[in-house]
């Protein structure tokens, strides 16, 4: 599409190009829940998404003015203009002045589309204010945007930055002479994740009464870009009609074997555990359990007897020699229970202490190396448990700092394998 010059939408013959009406996907039918596709908002606060919506399909959800958000949640409208087309759906915008971390939007609007079934993408509508600079705010939503179709290890083809096909830049005012400029900083951020990416742009603000009275139609819609609702609804339809076939949106089913999250790695949160250690799930017990001991000085108390009844009977002393032999197995086993303390623990008997525990889950002695179960080495969880994960593994926005307490951040990623 040409980005100078001439931006306004029409044929050769003056007549606005017809806007495309989904098609059934791979034989469905329309209004298969599992097909249906959908127009999703993207975007700063104050950029005008809410208003494009309402303008498009018709609707009359509440707009607001500046930074201060007003669309609170993730809602999906019918388009009530062009029957049969797309969802669109709208959600609180990025950089929310209210405080919303944008990696918790984005989270929501992916878990919005998994829950109602929005599987394909006729287009991202990206809502930008005019800059030719890529600034970190651009940059961090063409990360998300770029998110929407990352590569399928199960397939021969790399789905990566096949959303770029179908994402449309809406430019809320102009500044620069060109579009080209205007857009500039967008499309230099999404070709920082696809090289291929060629978004399509448009960019107006809406015609004040004085301006409809006071300049011509060419000098508005032409130089100004001052557009009126109807003529901004024209042209978006014959921008949506250039576009490809809706996209997949593919939800994976995976899980981590560090933290146990199951479910598409986008949904999960940015927390796990630290690293994997061998260690113990148990606790300390007595090498000789009481049942073990009582056993031994049990036989010891019958010899004990037997020897005397035998020395009384045979009138012999020396048979009483054997007396420390039916007693000494008692004896070892009660002394070494009575001595036998943690390595960290107290002495039971003036500074002498034999330290020979033994860990409950396996047997092993305490200060053998190793251990029988894998642990984080930070929270001591069973390593790929549900428990709750200890680190965060990717530094956390500025708004969602101001939510947290006492963090601590390990950068990894989740360690990942499919699961049926």
């Amino acid at each position: 599409m040409d980005q100078s010059g001439d931006e306004t939408f029409l044929d050769k013959s003056g007549i606005d190009e017809i806007p495309l009406i989904t098609k059934a996907i791979h034989g469905s039918k329309p209004g298969d829940k599992s097909t249906d596709s959908c127009v999703v908002l993207v975007g700063t606060t104050g950029t005008g998404k809410t208003s494009a919506l309402n303008i498009y399909t018709g609707n009359d959800l509440k707009v607001g003015e500046g930074a201060q958000s007003v669309t609170g949640t993730t809602v999906s409208v019918e388009d009530k203009v062009h029957v049969g087309g797309p969802k669109w759906i709208d959600n609180p915008g990025w950089s929310d002045s209210e405080g919303r971390s944008d990696n918790l939007v984005f989270k929501d609007l992916l878990r919005h589309m998994q829950v109602n079934h929005c599987y394909n993408v006729k287009a991202v509508v990206w809502c930008i204010m005019p800059t030719p600079r890529m600034d970190a705010n651009l940059q961090a939503q063409a990360k998300f945007i770029d998110m929407f179709t990352p590569d399928d290890e199960k397939t021969s083809e790399n789905e990566a930055g096949q959303i770029w096909n179908n994402v449309v830049i809406i430019c809320k005012g102009k500044i620069n002479p060109d579009k080209s400029a205007d857009v500039q900083g967008a499309v230099m951020a999404s070709k920082q994740n696809s090289v291929h990416a060629e978004p399509l742009s448009i960019r107006y603000e809406f015609a004040a009464p004085e301006i409809l009275e006071g300049t011509t139609e060419k000098l508005r819609k032409e130089s100004l870009r001052m557009l009126t609702p109807g003529e901004i609804r024209s042209e978006l339809e014959v921008l949506f009609s250039k576009l490809p076939v809706p996209v997949p949106v593919v939800f994976a089913n995976q899980k981590c074997l560090s933290c146990g999250q199951e479910g598409d790695p986008r949904l999960m949160t940015d927390t796990c555990h630290r690293n994997k250690k061998t260690g113990h799930t148990g606790t300390l017990t007595q090498r000789f359990s009481r049942p073990e001991v009582g056993a031994a000085m049990g036989f010891g108390a019958v010899g004990t007897v037997a020897l005397s009844i035998a020395a009384a009977a045979s009138a012999t002393p020396l048979v009483l020699i054997g007396l420390p032999l039916v007693l000494l197995p008692g004896l070892t086993l009660g002394g070494h229970r009575f001595l036998n303390t943690a390595s960290d623990g107290a002495s039971a008997c003036g500074g002498f202490k034999i330290t020979d525990m033994r860990w409950s889950c396996c047997n092993a002695p305490e200060l053998s190396p190793g251990g029988c179960t894998a642990l984080c080495d930070l929270c001591g969880a069973v390593w790929g448990s549900s428990a709750k994960p200890c680190v965060m593994i990717k530094h956390p926005d500025i708004n969602m700092q101001k939510e947290m307490d006492g963090y601590e951040v390990h950068v990894k990623n989740h360690d990942l394998v499919h699961i049926e």
